[in-house]
């Protein structure tokens, strides 16, 4: 074979392998955001049901 044809099969066959693996990684991202995200949204709600409640303004007195 002449290295043209090695060096091309070469490039055919590691695309092939990392096509799984960036795959695989972009799933694995999008889970941790989602996760992130997830959380975040928890402790948001969490904290505001920590705080006291406004104090109301009662126009009845002065």
């Amino acid at each position: 074979m002449r290295p043209s044809c090695l060096l091309l099969l070469a490039l055919a066959l590691s695309g092939c392998a990392t096509t799984k693996r960036e795959t695989d990684a972009e799933a694995r991202g999008y889970e941790r955001g989602y996760r992130q995200a997830v959380q975040e949204q928890y402790w948001i709600i969490q904290n505001q049901q920590r705080r006291p409640p406004a104090t109301e303004i009662n126009p009845a007195q002065p």
